[in-house]
């Protein structure tokens, strides 16, 4: 695949999961998964927004995948600390999503 049809892919899949992933209704999960709390639900959120186009871009060696550091960093942050998806202050759940945010990356790039 041409390094331009990679990105297309690689953007179209990330507003798909994006979008898809907003719509989990986290809200019930709360009474099945214990770890649905100020720092299981930053994990989560961090883990699959973040995560998973790292590792599409990392096994499909898409070109210059430092330009989605940004991408994923904002769309994460939005989803983390909205109140769409969590209510609490910057605190712990901030916290939770930074660190994880640069295990992936840092991860990324020498793994």
């Amino acid at each position: 695949m041409t390094w331009w049809a990679n990105w297309l892919v690689l953007l179209c899949g990330y507003l798909l999961l994006f979008t898809f992933w907003s719509w989990v209704p986290m809200e019930r999960l709360d009474k099945y998964w214990h770890l649905n709390n100020e720092i299981g639900r930053p994990l989560a959120h961090t883990l699959v927004l973040t995560g998973i186009p790292a590792l599409y871009a990392k096994v499909t060696g898409t070109p210059l995948p430092f330009l989605l550091i940004p991408m994923t960093f904002l769309a994460t942050q939005y989803a983390v600390l909205s109140g769409r998806f969590l209510v609490r202050p910057f605190i712990i759940p901030g916290w939770v999503f930074a660190g994880t945010f640069v295990l992936i990356w840092v991860g990324f790039y020498f793994v």
